[in-house]
């Protein structure tokens, strides 16, 4: 019996609407199942092997944040997803240096998951981060209590005593770590730093190389390395490593600043001059690119240069002495003695016990007709270093150009002990006998 026309209609109507019920179903899942792929992507890039990432700066932060807001207009939401945004987010300032703000969505992601070893370890970095050691300690030592093999947290308790010279600390988490991360580079390149903090230079070196071998990628056991080459001497294969971090690592100043060192001592010194420049752009805040350059201009007797670089050098860092230090030096040699007081002034303020900075003192009072101040910031500066025999020289000169031959031959007396067979020393008292 065939259907009327109005039973057709109905069943085609009924027919329809399963279609587009179907339909409207498999959209649902298509749409969950891509949020859910997005999101365990996004997961596995906050939680890459520790190989991938040593440290937690080292995360792929800005693509997991990505794919989370990808997840999200796929209809994924929830605490999770919240939490693990706002914790991509807090690594990406740690990234970028906005620690402030990451210190602000590392709170939001603790609230959307609660604590997790994860979550403390990057606490403790921007502890690091903002010089508050006693925080970063106390949240890295929460962290390892509840995860005591998390890779990424022994790495940063090691850096943290690091930090503090502490090297008989760090090699014990690093041969814990090298449990948990066999043959990784960034391990064998700390445990390099913990035995160059030892003395042990032998050890350091081949550890050093041995991170350079395990990783291709990184460039800072080679930055390492070279430094460690360039204090022995080695200038050539020091240059050679810089060279290659250079190469791994373009726009890094640290290795643009240690070729420029090796480039100086070998006689490049254009291009040392350029290594200088680059690493001073490549780090606006940092005096040392500058320091170097101040030091190579002065050697070349470039006096009034050297004064001004660095002079720049502590517009973006004045609180190391040392760099107040070479600036006196530099206007001691163009005779500017009231600026190298001050000058010296402000290095012993930043380090009251930088015998240097006294000894410098003593002899700019001492041109500009301070006597007695100037006797007592030598006679300081030798307290302070009693290996060093030009205080005692310039106590010499002082007391010659006082008149006080008895005191300046003591003093040229002194610095025969410090110094034996000084041929300075060994004139200077000649001519006091002469003139009786």
């Amino acid at each position: 019996m065939r259907s009327t026309p109005r039973r057709r209609a109905l069943l085609v109507s009924l027919a329809t609407s399963s279609v587009v019920a179907t339909a409207a179903i498999g959209t649902v899942v298509y749409r969950d199942a891509q949020a859910d792929a997005l999101l365990g992507e996004a997961r596995a890039r906050l939680a890459a092997p520790f190989d991938e990432a040593p440290g937690v700066d080292r995360l792929q932060a800005s693509t997991a944040a990505s794919l989370i807001e990808r997840a999200r207009s796929w209809g994924a939401s929830g605490d999770e997803l919240e939490g693990l945004y706002h914790y991509a987010q807090a690594i990406e300032d740690l990234q970028r240096g906005d620690l402030l703000l990451a210190e602000g969505e590392l709170g939001s992601a603790v609230e959307r998951l609660g604590e997790s070893p994860d979550l403390q370890v990057l606490a403790a970095a921007l502890s690091r981060a903002r010089m508050r050691d006693e925080d970063a300690r106390r949240e890295i030592e929460a962290a390892l209590e509840a995860a005591p093999e998390h890779a990424r947290g022994l790495l940063l308790a090691a850096d943290l005593d690091l930090d503090h010279h502490d090297a008989a600390g760090a090699l014990a988490y690093l041969d814990r770590l090298e449990e948990v991360a066999p043959n990784s580079g960034p391990v064998h390149n700390r445990i390099g730093l913990c035995h160059e903090l030892a003395g042990e230079l032998d050890q350091a070196e081949e550890e050093f190389r041995r991170a350079t071998e395990l990783d291709q990628r990184s460039h800072d056991a080679w930055i390492n390395l070279g430094r460690l080459l360039r204090v022995r001497g080695d200038h050539d294969a020091a240059r050679e490593a810089f060279e290659t971090a250079t190469e791994r690592a373009p726009s890094d100043s640290d290795a643009l600043l240690g070729r420029g060192l090796t480039r100086a001592a070998t006689g490049a010194v254009a291009l040392a001059v350029e290594d200088f420049r680059r690493a001073a752009e490549l780090a606006p805040n940092d005096a040392e690119p500058l320091l170097a350059l101040g030091d190579l201009q002065r050697d070349l007797g470039e006096h009034a240069e050297a004064i001004e670089t660095y002079r720049e050098a502590i517009a973006r860092e004045d609180a190391d002495p040392a760099s107040w230090l070479k600036l006196g030096n530099a206007l001691v040699l163009v005779e500017d003695y009231e600026g190298a007081t001050d000058a010296f002034g402000e290095a012993i303020e930043r380090s009251p016990e930088l015998a240097a900075a006294h000894n410098g003192l003593g002899a700019s009072l001492m041109h500009v007709g301070q006597t007695e101040r100037a006797r007592g910031e030598l006679e300081r500066a030798f307290e302070l270093d009693p290996s060093d025999p030009n205080p005692l020289m310039n106590l010499g000169l002082l007391y010659e150009r006082a008149g006080e031959l008895a005191s300046a031959r003591t003093a040229w007396e002194r610095v025969l002990i410090v110094w034996p067979g000084s041929p300075i020393a060994t004139r200077r008292l000649a001519r006091l006998s002469e003139r009786g």
